[in-house]
């Protein structure tokens, strides 16, 4: 992925941030017949390996689910806050003469998948389920799938783990723009995209002295 010094994650924890508040990536695994694309949920175990592992799955009818049994090579690409960035915010000092852009951020995973057995799969829907509902008034339990509810549609599923063997992430924000531009970005985006607006903010922090 191209990037530039200046988009840099802050920390670890900002790129680990990203993913979990996303949960949803997209898959990309190159086949016989070409690339294959899928977009699934995916829970982050932190703790395992050097830049932690995804767990997912999908249903076996997905043509992915071969490639992932297989063990190729794949790339998981998160999303963060992301939107238009337009020079009409902009101050004119004297002029505005810097380009529209687009902000983002974004965090690509690559590694190989290691198809789980039922149990792994089952605790892994177990864990998104919890992570999904935690907090929610009246919150869902797998158990009121009622009995054998799981069992019943276990054979249409595929867990596996990917563990990250290399992360890429880049947190385009304004960096490498003139500090005052940035700002008036972030003023306008405060009232439409406050989420944009603050990530903005926290990777320009360290210019605003």
């Amino acid at each position: 992925m191209y990037s530039k010094p200046e988009f840099a994650p802050l920390s670890r924890d900002d790129v680990f941030g990203l993913i979990e508040a996303a949960v949803f990536a997209t898959v990309v695994t190159s086949g016989p017949q070409g690339l294959v694309v899928s977009h699934l949920p995916f829970v982050l175990d932190r703790t395992r390996g050097a830049n932690g592992t995804l767990v997912s799955h999908l249903a076996r009818a997905n043509p992915h689910s071969a490639l992932i049994a297989e063990g190729r090579a794949a790339v998981a690409v998160f999303q963060g806050p992301h939107g238009y960035i337009s020079p009409s915010w902009y101050p004119r000092n004297p002029v505005r003469d810097s380009a529209p852009t687009w902000n983002f951020a974004v965090v690509h995973c690559h590694g190989r998948p290691v198809p789980l057995d039922d149990y792994g799969t089952a605790r892994h829907l177990l864990q998104l389920v919890d992570m999904l509902e935690r907090d929610r008034d009246d919150r869902w339990r797998m158990r009121e799938l009622g009995p054998g509810g799981m069992e019943r549609r276990m054979p249409s599923i595929i867990g596996f783990d990917m563990p990250i063997k290399r992360l890429e992430a880049k947190f385009k924000m304004g960096q490498d723009e003139r500090l005052y531009d940035t700002d008036g970005a972030i003023g306008a985006l405060e009232e439409t995209d406050p989420a944009l607006a603050a990530m903005m903010k926290t990777h320009n922090a360290h210019r605003c002295d």
